[in-house]
């Protein structure tokens, strides 16, 4: 049974109505206290503002049934750089802090979300695996930072105030998403709805270290894209700086790429950060070129975000630009992601909070 409004479902809001006022327009009625919620697909106003046709009782039941608060902004920094980036930190009711990223580029707007607080992969190049699991978000959690960052970027001036809203989601703040699936299938279900944010499936990314059989139910159950953390063509190499590959080896997760590659209809995202002197050889390019041959994939190259602590380092840009052409030799498509926000350490692999890490 949800607790809070934002883990309501269209599907189980009908239900609630049907249950207290009959099946008689319970589904109307439904979608116009979904649309008021979200405010027809604008990123939500707040607290709600419900369209006329809404009847009084309708809104006095969720009302009263629900929580309606939301995670407390208790800071924000904004990158000194031209990238525009904004890393808000987030008070949840517990007290407990997480971290969402806003980002600028090229004409849209990505809001990076977390779903944990901490993670428990403990990848060794990762800050936020520092902090080990401190809890999984709920889905009233995860979509309650979509919401907040909407509010709080209607509040500025300058480059994020300039877009009609947040277009594009992306699962890679703190946590590991498939380690927390079912809350996260539930909050992807009510970002895409047509009723509400109404997200498309493909302007949400869902990134994984591979766990199995997680993955497996994902491509099954969701349409939304899969960013696949490898970090190393080797197996063995691979479980020294991602824990998670002794219990999900490499060739059983690209298996499950294989299986589901026909019915995904679209390139598998593949994400691979470059550590100085340990995975940027032309040898384990050449490698990771032929763990991948016959997948359709993308190829997102990123660069060490260095960190306070890191025990390993950012490739030299010549070596970064020898693994690229290897890759685009053997006809993969390449990009390379120099991350927005390293400045105020709201990039990839930079999201921790010390309060927390001391707790832990």
């Amino acid at each position: 049974m949800p607790n809070h409004v934002l883990e309501v479902t269209r599907k189980h809001l009908e239900s609630l109505i049907s249950q207290n006022f009959g099946s008689k327009s319970a589904a109307q009625r439904a979608n116009r206290l979904f649309e008021g919620i979200y405010a027809r697909g604008k990123g939500a106003t707040w607290p709600p503002i419900y369209p006329e046709e809404v009847h009084l009782a309708s809104r006095d039941l969720i009302e009263n049934a629900f929580d309606f608060d939301l995670p407390m902004t208790v800071s924000h920094s904004e990158s000194s750089s031209m990238d525009g980036s904004s890393k808000l930190v987030m008070r949840l009711q517990d007290g407990r802090e997480i971290e969402t990223v806003l980002i600028p580029e090229r004409g849209r707007l990505t809001q990076c979300l977390s779903t944990q607080v901490g993670c428990a992969q403990g990848c060794r190049f990762c800050q936020t695996g520092r902090m080990g699991l401190l809890r999984n978000l709920t889905a009233a959690e995860i979509v309650g930072q979509v919401i907040v960052g909407e509010l709080w970027r209607r509040q500025q001036q300058g480059t994020i105030a300039e877009y009609e809203r947040i277009n594009n989601l992306v699962f890679m703040g703190m946590g590991e998403p498939l380690d927390n699936l079912e809350e996260l299938l539930v909050a992807v279900n009510i970002l895409t709805d047509t009723q509400g944010l109404q997200f498309s499936h493909n302007k949400i990314t869902v990134s994984s270290v591979g766990l199995l059989p997680q993955l497996e139910r994902l491509l099954t159950e969701s349409k939304t894209c899969l960013a696949l953390s490898l970090h190393s063509p080797f197996d063995a190499e691979r479980s020294k700086v991602m824990p998670v590959n002794e219990r999900h080896p490499l060739p059983e997760v690209i298996s499950v790429l294989k299986k589901h590659a026909d019915s995904y209809g679209r390139p598998f995202m593949i994400q691979y950060t470059l550590l100085k002197n340990v995975n940027d050889s032309s040898a384990h390019a050449e490698a990771l070129a032929e763990l991948l041959s016959g997948i359709r994939v993308k190829v997102n190259l990123i660069p060490l975000n260095e960190h306070e602590g890191a025990a390993f380092r950012r490739p030299e840009l010549a070596k970064i630009c020898q693994f690229r052409d290897v890759l685009k030799a053997a006809g993969h498509v390449v990009t390379v992601r120099l991350s927005k926000g390293r400045d105020i350490a709201a990039a990839c692999g930079q999201l921790i909070k010390k309060t927390e890490r001391t707790q832990h």
